[in-house]
């Protein structure tokens, strides 16, 4: 019952568009409309010796149909795709075979059907078209159904007239099981009208903004929370239940994802940015950047497929339209599968090693366990399509006496000025499909920038994700709000529209491989970018010895430090490390073992690769002991010169693949971990890259011969595209270096 009860939770919200006199439902037979649709509930019981949460989550592709017109209209209500996640390990999904739920799977595959009476707003004859399965569940549950129905669309309170003025009002009858619950007009627009709906008695309360088309009558969009009683096997608590609702054509990804997290951005130093010439940025691209390669690549992630393409072009671009038709499953013997998608986002953007990427999140719709049928599939050919776009530059003046305001085609900025405090303004960008700004902000370098979600009218006991989701479902076009807290007042800020363009563009017959059959021909580029230390991953954030990392190259400045009075360790560069040899020349033994010098693991990789940061400790030989009492030790750091970095003049033909034969002194005996301390192959940002493992089941690839890991005998990959080639060698006097530590007695 309670997944039955989501699934007409959902179907009731619809229902609110049907409207006479200024907005007036106008069905045609045959018409179908879908809509993406995500809730969730979170309820909270007293059990009387503690309180438990419960939480539910629902996430549709729902289609109406209407099948007849007239005072009393037909309708029927198909759900494409449904996951429904009771927060216990329970549910009801599309996309999984008829067996984990065959009473559900039965209903929910076929659809429901109800009759909407346009001239009283009453529904009627609400049921499922699987009769077999409808009449067992009245005849099993029917009190508890009907009690369901007649809260959920009974007394739906369709509306036979609304007036066209902003701030009318109109009483509902019981809509949502509430009393007196009122619908006010916020906003009038030639296409649009945007009302909210409230009601707030002592058993529960509820609020939520729709937008409705003023020709037609059809719901848009719409988002609602709702808070009341809950009561269950003779516990009381409460569930509070929010929910979105947007036309399919919109789309906005996988919205389960917007609303699974609180959105809370801090503010931070807006910092300069590479020089940017827009000409530059705008030049023409060709058919051999856009589509280089005759394959992309695919992989679920949950229940999302995406479908992914690598360009050949990087930097400072505008970012094109992606498009794909024609998307066709197939199997190992070249078969067609009956699997289908449904897109719900199209993106292109560049990736962290700064050439662009295009992809299609899909969701798997259909009863037919998709699930499955994706196991069955070993490629999807598509016609891909890419729009190139272009920058264009807008520029404002800060005034801190007035708004001012600029526009490209159909997208809008508004700077304001905060009142009592003078350095202190809010953008607001109001983008649109084919017309978004850039997160580039020249002028502003210096100033703290926070990014923040905008704020709707509505009542103060919603919390701030709920009133991001009433921002998303209020407007066509979604307001972005940028917060700018100056030093001092620029006299110009400049952004930049990233413009598509009108052209038609580019086009390429694809076929798209499993990710892992991708990423092992290296006929295509890495999919992902991976350094070689995991310290240059996020920034260097996790890089805890990177403080007392050597200021110097030069070895013979190094000197060790004493830990804790009676311990001692010496810290090298992965460059220092790879041309010095430290030892111990004297030294007793201590409980019967020699001292060493022992390199203590400075980072978290797990896959043998070499660290960034090569610290020693000295210790015995068993590992044991790290402190020393009145001994004295003496060591000594011999190199083979000061570590330098030499660029070289090859660039490879594929940026991933690297031709040895192309390197200086290459032993291919040596190890991996010793080869890629000795030649660095850097991405754009200058960071070392690592080296493509296609082949690392036994985690012993960085200790492998180099020989064994080279393809044709010649190639090494690596993982990312490579910039430039540097090659380690030394300058200078060999190091001899002698250090005579006397460490002090026990007090």
């Amino acid at each position: 019952m309670k997944y039955l009860s989501s699934v007409l939770a959902c179907c009731v919200l619809s229902a609110c568009s049907f409207f006479d006199i200024d907005v007036e439902f106008k069905p045609e037979r045959g018409e179908e409309r879908s809509y993406q649709i995500y809730s969730n509930a979170k309820i909270t019981l007293d059990t009387g010796r503690r309180t438990e949460t419960f939480k539910t989550t629902s996430h549709q592709l729902m289609r109406y149909k209407v099948t007849d017109t007239g005072t009393a209209s037909r309708f029927e209500v198909h759900i494409d795709y449904m996951q429904i996640r009771d927060g216990q390990g329970g549910g009801v999904s599309s996309v999984e075979p008829a067996e984990r739920n065959p009473e559900m799977h039965a209903l929910f595959s076929q659809g429901f059907e109800f009759n909407a009476n346009l001239r009283n707003g009453s529904v009627t004859d609400f049921s499922a078209l699987n009769k077999p399965v409808w009449q067992a569940l009245l005849a099993e549950r029917g009190a508890e159904l009907e009690l369901e129905m007649k809260k959920l669309f009974g007394s739906a309170a369709f509306i036979s007239k609304i007036p066209a003025t902003v701030g009318a009002t109109v009483q509902l009858p019981a809509y949502q099981g509430q009393a007196d619950a009122t619908l006010t007009v916020l906003q009038l627009t030639d296409t649009h009208l945007l009302a909210k709906v409230e009601s707030e008695q002592e058993d529960g309360k509820f609020y939520g903004q729709m937008l409705l088309e003023r020709k037609r009558g059809w719901l848009v969009q719409l988002a609602l929370i709702i808070e009341a009683p809950f009561e269950r096997y003779g516990y009381n608590g409460t569930v509070r239940t929010n929910v979105v609702m947007f036309e399919q054509q919109r789309q906005l990804g996988d919205i389960t994802r917007r609303f699974e997290f609180e959105h809370d951005f801090s503010a931070f130093e807006y910092e300069a940015q590479p020089v940017l010439v827009v000409d530059e940025a705008n030049t023409a691209l060709t058919q051999q950047e856009v589509f280089p390669f005759g394959a992309g690549y695919f992989y679920q992630n949950d229940h999302l497929l995406n479908v992914v393409y690598q360009h050949d072009f990087s930097g400072v671009l505008p970012e094109g339209e992606f498009s794909l038709t024609d998307i066709t499953a197939h199997n190992a013997k070249g078969e067609v599968v009956p699997l289908q998608l449904s897109a719900v986002h199209t993106y292109s953007y560049p990736d962290q090693d700064g050439f662009y990427k295009s992809g299609r999140q899909n969701l798997l719709i259909g009863w037919n366990a998709p699930d499955k049928l994706l196991e069955q599939v070993t490629e999807f050919s598509a016609s891909a399509h890419y729009t190139a776009a272009k920058l264009v530059p807008l520029s404002l003046a800060p005034d801190p006496d007035q708004t001012v305001t600029a526009q490209y085609e159909d997208l809008q900025l508004e700077l304001t000025p905060l009142a009592g405090q003078p350095l202190s303004y809010q953008l607001k960008i109001r983008n649109s499909n084919k017309h978004w700004l850039h997160r580039r902000y020249d002028g502003a370098e210096g100033a703290m920038v926070q990014y923040l979600q905008p704020h709707s009218e509505a009542p103060d006991w919603l919390s701030a994700q709920e009133q991001n989701m009433l921002a998303l479902a209020s407007s066509l076009r979604y307001e972005h709000i940028v917060q700018f807290t100056f030093k001092q007042l620029p006299p110009n800020l400049t952004f930049y529209v990233n413009a598509v363009s009108a052209s038609s563009g580019f086009s390429k017959k694809l076929k798209f491989i499993p990710i892992a059959q991708y990423e092992a021909d290296l006929t295509y580029p890495p999919s992902q970018e991976y350094p070689l230390y995991n310290e240059d991953m996020f920034d260097g954030f996790y890089d805890e010895f990177n403080a007392s990392a050597p200021a110097e190259a030069d070895p013979a400045l190094l000197e060790p430090q004493r830990v804790n009075k009676y311990g001692l360790s010496l810290q090298l560069s992965a460059e220092q490390a790879a041309v010095c040899t430290l030892n111990i020349n004297d030294a007793p033994d201590v409980n019967g073992h020699k001292l060493q010098w022992t390199q203590i693991k400075t980072s978290n990789n797990l896959s043998g690769a070499p660290d960034k940061h090569a610290r020693y400790q000295l210790s015995t030989a068993d590992g044991v002991r790290h402190n020393f009492y009145g001994i004295k030790v003496s060591s000594s750091l011999t190199c083979a010169g000061r570590p330098e970095w030499q660029t070289l003049a090859y660039q490879p033909e594929q940026s991933w693949l690297i031709d040895i034969s192309q390197l200086p002194e290459v032993d291919t005996s040596q190890s991996v971990a010793d080869f890629v301390q000795r030649y660095r192959f850097l991405n754009v940002q200058g960071l070392p890259l690592a080296p493509l493992a296609t082949d690392n089941a036994n985690g012993d690839f960085y200790q492998r011969p180099l020989q064994q890991v080279l393809h044709n005998e010649r190639w090494f990959a690596v993982h990312g595209r490579t910039v430039s080639i540097k090659h380690l060698i030394t300058s200078g006097e060999p190091v001899n270096k002698q250090w005579h530590t006397q460490f002090p007695a026990l007090p």
